[in-house]
């Protein structure tokens, strides 16, 4: 099916697009019908823009979410949610579990491109520090929130760790096993690197006032990574003096992981960076502002609260 654009005018050729979905778009928001197979309608040259700029979005995955109420918070932990292969895949095979209500919500918000669902989403969690669609909050709980109602997300970030106690005069060592779905990194300056973040929060230390329970003398405390997560959760506590330099690629013991989304704060507002994939274009998902960054261009920011990274084989 032909759709052709000419110039308010009726003089000047426009452009002519082999394109059903922007045919679509245009017909359900103009009012227009479409007849045979080509149809000549007046479009002014903004309104083709901002049908093609969204026909671009549909295409790479992206779209706008509206902002109700001070829900950017929310829009901002979605779109980093959305940008997770397996949580694509599993909404767009509609493989939802229909007796979870904020999964088939989700299901219905990816598979409609945020022109659906929000509201049922905002129904289903039922979560006092969390008014979703009635006031602000914090995109970290959200999201936290989120992965304690769907078990098969929560488990791609799963990773095992084990906190060590050494005492630094007898023998006495006592190891606690436990499993996390994020890592806390605390930047002791400015222009941490994650990595550096990461290795910080790994590092032997000798807590203060710290008694072995053997012989009374300071112990040491290390957090040793027992295992490493298909998504990997960063949670970047920033001061004016101390905050990271993120990277979209990274390292962990021998393990390689991209970066797919940020979730951003800047004490008022929420919004999320995402691209789909390593070598794809970077995206400013900023509730209905949703723009596409230049090849190669990284989006810096000293904003960033959340890190979403992802565990590639290559």
């Amino acid at each position: 099916m032909f759709l052709s654009v000419v110039k308010p005018n009726g003089t000047e050729p426009g452009l002519t697009l082999k394109s059903n979905q922007l045919r679509e778009y245009l017909t359900r928001d103009s009012g227009c019908s479409f007849v045979g197979h080509s149809f000549s309608v007046l479009f002014s040259w903004k309104v083709i823009r901002f049908y093609l700029k969204k026909l671009v979005c549909r295409t790479n995955k992206m779209f706008s979410l509206k902002n109700y109420r001070g829900s950017c918070w929310v829009n901002a932990c979605l779109q980093g949610l959305f940008r997770i292969p397996e949580v694509q895949q599993r909404f767009t095979e509609e493989k939802a579990d229909p007796a979870n209500p904020l999964e088939t919500s989700l299901q219905k918000i990816w598979n409609s491109k945020g022109t659906e669902g929000l509201k049922e989403f905002f129904d289903s969690v039922k979560n006092v520090s969390l008014p979703t669609g009635r006031g602000t909050a914090d995109s970290h709980e959200l999201l936290i929130y989120i992965l304690d109602k769907l078990p098969w997300l929560e488990d791609l970030c799963k990773f095992a760790v084990v906190d060590k106690i050494s005492c630094t005069k007898c023998d006495y060592t006592s190891e606690c096993k436990d499993t996390k779905i994020e890592l806390s990194l605390f930047p002791d300056g400015i222009g941490k690197t994650v990595s550096e973040c990461i290795a910080h929060e790994v590092q032997e230390t000798l807590p203060e006032g710290s008694k072995c329970e053997k012989c009374g003398e300071p112990y040491r405390k290390q957090l040793l990574l027992g295992s490493f997560p298909k998504v990997l959760l960063l949670h970047v506590y920033t001061e004016a003096q101390k905050r990271t330099e993120y990277c979209s690629n990274l390292i962990v013991n021998g393990r390689k992981y991209i970066l797919l989304s940020v979730l951003s704060y800047n004490g008022a507002h929420w919004w999320a960076y995402g691209r789909d994939g390593q070598g794809k274009s970077w995206w400013t998902l900023d509730d209905t502002r949703v723009t596409e960054h230049k090849p190669n261009e990284f989006p810096l920011s000293h904003t960033m609260r959340m890190l979403i990274y992802y565990q590639i084989h290559e």
